[in-house]
């Protein structure tokens, strides 16, 4: 037996300690952006609300994250159709492609790839130049004129973020039913008529408002902890890195469980 018993499971004590101080953490974080919402809905009962910074940050989550989000999400369509189509005309159920693809994209994978991509642009971009500002006191300075940091800087980002994210999903989903469209035609000879029907039968309007519902809720989520954590940054560069990374991970963790939720809720006990 080891006289020390400290050296006893050395990497398993290290992963346990990471694991406890992340949740420590983690909880901090979530106690802080409840206080940031708190205060946030109470600028906007008061109307201390900026059109047009509301308006720059939107043009930045909406537009310059929409190239990454179609991309994901057509070729997303792209391989559901590809992996199925020539499968399914092969079984006598051609009919089905388009519903198949319509309902991969609409329920779970486009809402959610559509959400990754906006985290990666725009909540990673949010929590390396919030911290950046607080680590170099331009927070401290605009607490010194009177300016809320959390009315100026992170109001108009979690606006934007749910506002523009339904928008850019909406977008993304159709560009990846074109391009299951596309495969499904040069791969299974699948008529776009044919195509389309099917995807009638199976959409119906209560799954668009529960794209929407579950897309709003989720960009206010990440946003809010992205911004929140970028807030709460100190010290040098390693920590604006660390920030950005934590941001990402928890927006991707939180995605994930939230898009399991409502899909349990909203259609697993359906």
């Amino acid at each position: 037996m080891p006289e020390n018993n400290t050296q006893l499971f050395p990497m398993t004590r290290g992963i346990v300690q990471v694991i406890a101080t992340e949740s420590v953490v983690f909880i901090e974080m979530l106690g802080q952006a409840a206080r940031n919402t708190a205060e946030m809905m109470a600028c906007l009962l008061r109307f201390q609300f900026n059109l047009r910074h509301y308006l720059k940050q939107a043009a930045f989550v909406g537009f310059d994250t929409l190239g990454i989000a179609l991309i994901m999400t057509t070729f997303t369509g792209m391989v559901i159709a590809l992996q199925v189509a020539k499968e399914m005309v092969r079984q006598g159920a051609g009919d089905y492609v388009g519903a198949l693809v319509a309902v991969s994209l609409v329920r779970e994978l486009g809402p959610i790839m559509t959400t990754f991509a906006v985290t990666a642009m725009a909540c990673s971009a949010y929590a390396a130049e919030l911290s950046t500002m607080n680590i170099t006191s331009q927070t401290d300075a605009l607490k010194t004129l009177h300016v809320s940091p959390i009315r100026y800087l992170l109001m108009p980002r979690v606006l934007a973020g749910i506002t523009m994210l339904p928008l850019i999903s909406i977008v993304t989903i159709v560009s990846g039913l074109l391009g299951g469209l596309l495969i499904s035609y040069l791969m299974a000879d699948i008529g776009i008529s044919q195509f389309m029907d099917s995807v009638q039968s199976q959409i119906a309007l209560r799954d668009i408002v529960i794209l929407l519902v579950k897309t709003m809720i989720s960009g206010f989520v990440i946003f809010v902890i992205s911004t929140t954590i970028g807030l709460a940054s100190k010290g040098g560069a390693k920590d604006v890195g660390n920030a950005t990374t934590r941001a990402v991970v928890w927006s991707f963790t939180l995605t994930a469980l939230l898009d399991y939720l409502f899909t349990y809720l909203l259609y697993g006990l359906y």
